[in-house]
Order: structure tokens, then C-alpha cells, then sequence
């Protein structure tokens, strides 16, 4: 993140900048998640302002591109013929052979 281009916003700001889903508003606990430990592998970018955390317009539309990017990825691809619907889990397959018993 350009600090010296990009205009810092607090978690809380840009949760009031986003649009509310299901009659509230993304959580700020929501937003850091994003930070830290990222959405399907992509990380809204940020920095620290003394104890606060900062990231910017920009880096939210950024995160929220690669994200539209990843969607179109996983689409793309065409599922082979050959591979079932469901998978089975191990402890199932267990279970199931232990009620046969």
C-alpha cells in the first residue's frame, strides 16, 4: 500500500463505506480478518498507524478485483466426466463399515 498516494481509512470507516448485507454491516472483526489471515487466499492489504490499522479506498477495490478474479478462475475450468459429485470422507467410510459389523 502507498501510504503517501492513498487516503488511510480505519476498519471502521470502511465498514461504513461498504454496502450492508443481510441488514447490517461487514463487521470491523470481519475486515481484519480479511487482513490477517486473508479470503479464499487474498488478503485486503493494510498498514499499522500506531495501534490502529489503516488500509485505503484502493486497496479495498483491489482486494475485492482479485477476489472477482479468483471467481472467474475457478469457473473456467470445465469439471472431467469422470469424477464423482461428492467425495466420500475416510471417517464415513469407517462409520459405515462399523454399523455393517
Amino acid at each position: 500500500m502507498d501510504l503517501e498516494q492513498e487516503q488511510l481509512l480505519t476498519l471502521t470507516e470502511v465498514s461504513k463505506l461498504l454496502p450492508s448485507f443481510k441488514g447490517g454491516r461487514i463487521h470491523v472483526s470481519t475486515l481484519w480478518r480479511w487482513c490477517r489471515k486473508g479470503c479464499k487466499g487474498v488478503r485486503l492489504e493494510y498498514s499499522r498507524l500506531g495501534s490502529r490499522i489503516v488500509t485505503s479506498r484502493p486497496a479495498l477495490k483491489r482486494f475485492m478485483k482479485r477476489l472477482a478474479d479468483l471467481d472467474d478462475e475457478v469457473v473456467s475450468p470445465a469439471r472431467p466426466h469422470n469424477l464423482p459429485r461428492r467425495t466420500v470422507r475416510p471417517e464415513s467410510v469407517a462409520s459405515a463399515e462399523a454399523r455393517r459389523r
